[in-house]
């Protein structure tokens, strides 16, 4: 997998920002070390999906001179995500939203030329249902976790993290599908094995955490969350849980 990102992230890095890598006093303080915080919030579309969205399209515009058509779904971030890759290619998403999803989210989603699909009472069952649409259609699926170029693309995150902090001891990462630190501790594990990569979960969508406690998928949560971002249930099959369960050390 390291290989790969490191062969992806010339192809897609003119349309990212290179997000900055910054120390943050309060906290260096507090836990007696130096910590920095990597500001994909500062990414084009406000997040790392971004990357996981141009992977993607890249693949598939390897396979196909035109992408007319694509199936992702989402909370609003990679939504967002898939709506900027789609630009370039002159292609209309078809967005599976959950029936939960932040109103300013929806709205801005609604900005944009996508055909919006509200379905499914949470994440989890928007992805679902997104995938049946997708194969019913015959077109391509952009999922947001559950693909290894979408992996491989939220993984060019480590990529730029190691030229940018020339020690690096532990990794704290969200987790919600798992793409972002499937991809991180891929790279970062096999560029020094010692890197303690540590998945950080709200306690109301503790999904993945709580499959690899049970070792098998666990049902969605029903609880409510602020942090709708990284809530969410799994996909049954997602190859996210193979990555958490021999990567993740935490």
């Amino acid at each position: 997998m390291k290989q790969q990102i490191d062969q992806l992230y010339p192809s897609i890095a003119d349309a990212l920002v290179k997000t900055p890598l910054v120390e943050n006093p309060g906290l260096s303080k507090l836990a007696n070390c130096q910590v920095h915080l990597k500001l994909e919030n500062e990414q084009i579309t406000g997040s790392f999906k971004l990357r996981g969205a141009l992977s993607k399209f890249h693949t598939l515009s390897q396979d196909t001179a035109q992408i007319p058509k694509v199936v992702a779904a989402s909370t609003g971030n990679h939504a967002a995500a898939v709506c900027h890759a789609s630009q370039p290619y002159n292609c209309i998403p078809t967005l599976f939203v959950p029936e939960n999803i932040s109103p300013a989210k929806l709205q801005k989603l609604r900005q944009s030329s996508a055909e919006i699909k509200i379905a499914g009472t949470h994440s989890g069952e928007s992805e679902i249902l997104a995938a049946a649409y997708a194969k019913q259609h015959d077109l391509p699926l952009v999922h947001p976790y559950n693909d290894l170029d979408v992996i491989a693309g939220q993984g060019t995150l480590a990529h730029e993290l190691v030229h940018q902090c020339e020690k690096i001891e532990t990794v704290f990462v969200p987790v919600g599908g798992g793409g972002l630190i499937s991809g991180i501790a891929a790279y970062l594990k096999a560029y020094n094995p010692n890197v303690q990569i540590i998945g950080v979960q709200p306690a109301n969508a503790s999904e993945m955490a709580d499959s690899i406690a049970e070792q098998g998928i666990v049902p969605p949560s029903t609880l409510h969350t602020i942090s709708d971002g990284t809530a969410g249930g799994l996909d049954p099959e997602t190859i996210t849980f193979d990555f958490c369960n021999r990567l993740v050390d935490q």
